[in-house]
């Protein structure tokens, strides 16, 4: 069963829910905020759920039910007065505003309320967003803007400063486990490998599906067992796939992420190790670190993973 927003939002933002939810139970929304967050989709959720308390039929306290007619229809994108806006090619348009300001003029279609939500705002034109300044500036108390942005930094300053902005944590690592594992055929192992290097469920997403990345994941786990094993064809393996399969600066720095997480994840694993174990996996993994400050410094990634074995082995 698919889970209620109001159920997303706490296990996503767990703090920022519950203080929205001090802020709903005391009537206190405010007219426009800007919401910050490195993935887009988990801002929407929450823009969501908080026109759900504007419009909930079921509301009690002014928290959303999810259930009722209102909240469905608010999920499903099917309410009229719930309004989202996204870029038309690589912007949003002056005209795109026009067109939602004439609909805000009137009242709302099925009731006085409104709520319009601009995701990817920083890709409003100038003209676009000044033409939205009045209708902050001037409030009619049934109308909330969401303004949901990756950079709140490319924002016009005039209209942060008409805005309660809020910063949206990345989505916890568990929960990013429970979403993936969901919809993947992926082995526990691997999904944990996966979510350590994504900052978002859809980054986590691309990476499960990305033909490169699960050639790489699998390359780096038999260098990784070398590596673990003190093996010396560590050190061979670095010329025969290893700066093959590392063709730009992008891949090179993934591949080292990849055996950078794969130890940290084995470390974290085997609870059991003395304390020589131990140490030996944490030396390995200040010797990947470094190794990455060497290639940010422009050294070949050939040396690069070269030196990274003889360190490791010996």
């Amino acid at each position: 069963m698919e889970k209620l927003l109001k159920d997303k939002v706490k296990e996503e933002q767990p703090r920022l829910s519950s203080l929205f939810e001090k802020v709903l139970l005391k009537n206190k929304l405010t007219h426009a905020y800007l919401m910050e967050s490195k993935e887009i989709e988990s801002a929407y959720v929450f823009s969501l759920w908080l026109a759900q308390s504007i419009f909930c039929e079921e509301t009690e306290n002014h928290l959303p039910c999810g259930l009722c007619n209102n909240c469905q229809r608010i999920v499903s994108q099917d309410f009229p007065d719930v309004t989202t806006i996204e870029p038309d090619g690589q912007t949003i348009k002056v005209d795109q505003i026009r067109d939602i300001k004439q609909t805000f003029i009137r009242s709302g279609m099925e009731s006085r309320k409104k709520a319009l939500i601009i995701k990817n705002a920083e890709k409003m034109t100038v003209s676009a967003a000044n033409s939205l300044l009045k209708f902050i500036e001037e409030p009619d108390g049934m109308m909330h803007i969401f303004f949901l942005t990756n950079n709140s930094n490319r924002i016009l300053s005039t209209i942060q400063s008409r805005c309660q902005q809020i910063y949206l944590h990345p989505t916890s690592k568990s929960a990013l486990l429970a979403e993936v594992s969901k919809e993947s055929s992926l082995t526990k192992k691997q999904v944990e490998l996966i979510v350590e290097l994504s900052e978002s469920k859809k980054k986590a997403v691309e990476l499960s599906s990305d033909e490169w990345f699960n050639s790489a994941r699998e390359t780096v786990s038999k260098w990784f067992q070398y590596l673990d094993k003190k093996n010396a064809l560590a050190f061979i393996f670095v010329q025969q796939h290893l700066v093959k399969l590392g063709k730009d600066k992008e891949q090179q720095f993934l591949i080292l992420d990849i055996l950078l997480n794969m130890y940290r994840l084995e470390l974290k694993e085997q609870v059991a190790l003395d304390s020589f174990s131990k140490e030996r996996y944490n030396n390995a993994i200040e010797v990947i670190i470094t190794a990455r400050k060497k290639l940010e410094a422009n050294v070949s990634f050939q040396n690069v993973c070269e030196q990274l074995v003889w360190q490791v082995l010996y």
